[in-house]
């Protein structure tokens, strides 16, 4: 794609070479200062692998170096200044494409760091959150880099499940690397990830306060507020809006009678599961397995 540090906003079809495949690598060695600036639905995993400089927002400064790791949603503006032979990689794709329909990953508490937490904190934090790879880490995650760029370069049969594949490997790694952060504000996300992850791997199973509590090592009123500040949710407001999504597929996708369906996800009473739906989705389940679609987005 065209290198415009003008340019206000990225177009989807100047970085992804195919529609259909939302999925693209720009090495930027070294990286030119750019204005602010958006993407077209579609989001960015940047690294820094040489030099230092400083990413910026509207509001907000915030220094780069090497092994630096995080996310840009496409609706972010943002740009680069004051750079000091930066190298960096940009892996662009499309999250509801390419990330969510890996449905695992969720269970991976770096994975909600990452790719929600941070962004969400980074001002809050001053990016003191953020991944920082050290030098053997970050030449793992380069290696993968350039399996990737090969794949999407010989574009052989089956070129796109490699590359689906390769970048959710490398998406695990760096979920792992981030479980093993030392920084006190990295610490304390990955504890919100924890509790996330153990909600999306558990749904179905009792839950309460108490055993979140134990999981986050942190008080009910601390919990209660990190959690809501991280989510826009409490935890079992969280856990209610995670079964209904569940629920919404079961409708979609089976058979299974509506009583079965809230047993499935985790609730134990049939009136109270259909009740919480109708809050959340706007319709009852019966509404929305005939095709009457939601005003509401359950999580």
């Amino acid at each position: 794609m065209s290198e415009d540090v003008n340019k206000p906003r990225w177009m989807r079809d100047e970085v992804f070479r195919h529609s259909d495949f939302p999925f693209g690598i720009r090495r930027a060695y070294p990286q030119p200062e750019h204005h602010l600036h958006d993407h077209q639905h579609f989001s960015e995993l940047v690294a820094i692998y040489a030099g230092h400089g400083v990413h910026f927002t509207e509001t907000e400064r915030y220094p780069l170096a090497t092994g630096d790791v995080f996310v840009i949603a496409g609706d972010q503006k943002h740009g680069y200044t004051d750079l000091h032979d930066l190298h960096l990689v940009n892996i662009m794709f499309d999250p509801d494409r390419i990330v969510t329909q890996t449905s695992h990953i969720k269970k991976l508490p770096g994975y909600h760091v990452l790719f929600d937490l941070e962004p969400r904190y980074r001002r809050q934090h001053r990016f003191a959150s953020r991944l920082r790879l050290g030098p053997n880490e970050l030449d793992e995650m380069m290696r993968m880099v350039g399996e990737l760029e090969d794949e999407l370069e010989e574009e052989r049969a089956g070129y796109e499940h490699m590359v689906t594949a390769g970048f959710m490997l490398m998406v695990g790694y760096l979920c792992r690397c981030y479980a093993g952060t030392s920084h006190p504000a990295g610490r304390s996300l990955m504890r919100i990830g924890e509790v996330i992850s153990y909600l999306e791997s558990n749904y179905a199973e009792p839950i309460d306060l108490e055993l979140l509590q134990r999981i986050a090592g942190m008080s009910s009123s601390g919990l209660l507020r990190s959690f809501r500040e991280a989510t826009g949710y409490a935890p079992i407001e969280y856990l209610i809006r995670l079964r209904i999504a569940r629920a919404c597929h079961l409708l979609r996708t089976t058979d299974l009678p509506i009583t079965e369906t809230a047993f499935e996800v985790g609730f134990q009473d049939s009136n109270y599961f259909a009740r919480q739906f109708r809050s959340i989705m706007g319709s009852s389940p019966s509404q929305y397995r005939r095709g009457i679609r939601p005003r509401v987005q359950a999580h």
